[in-house]
């Protein structure tokens, strides 16, 4: 199941000519549906610079969000897993907002003020793209941005990776 999150609601505006869809082969192949997304999610990117798309449990695996269009003005994009949609998207969209004038996360920075109860994120380099269908998708499968994770912790504040975290590797993939 797939969920888009708009930074501000969606008017409705003529399909973008910078964006063309060169993942897509439209033919009677694709479906009416995805294409339709597809046109919706390059309009948002045009409109607002990027998109996040949310992609919910399937009880076999965690939630994930992730940008999709942010490498044309950041030159990466960012990815959050294991949290809801709608808390991932919002932290996704908090972060691009305060890495914006800046040039953008560095390897295990510590991030205070985008998580509830003063927990920090730690930010890291994504080692596979092969979760970011919808990027190649609408990007083409050249396009290969940097994506960088930002991890929360457990109650106690340890991360994914440190030796005493409780959280068992499932909860919050490393991508």
């Amino acid at each position: 199941m797939f969920f888009v999150h708009h930074r501000w609601r969606r008017s409705v505006i003529s399909a973008p000519s910078a964006i063309s869809l060169t993942g897509v082969p439209m033919d009677s192949d694709r479906s009416d549906f995805m294409t339709s997304y597809l046109l919706q999610m390059a309009r948002t990117i045009a409109e607002h610079g990027y998109a996040v798309q949310s992609v919910a449990t399937d009880g076999y695996s965690a939630p994930y969000s992730y940008t999709i269009g942010l490498h044309q003005s950041h030159g990466y994009e960012l990815v959050m897993t294991g949290l809801s949609p709608r808390v991932s998207s919002g932290v996704l969209r908090t972060l691009a907002d305060r890495f914006a004038d800046s040039a953008g996360p560095d390897p295990d920075i510590l991030l205070g003020g985008v998580l509830a109860g003063g927990f920090q994120v730690r930010m890291r380099l994504v080692e596979s793209l092969e979760n970011f269908s919808l990027l190649r998708a609408i990007f083409g499968d050249d396009t290969r941005p940097p994506y960088w994770q930002a991890v929360w912790p457990d109650r106690f504040g340890m991360f994914p990776g440190d030796a005493a975290c409780s959280l068992s590797p499932g909860v919050q993939p490393r991508f």
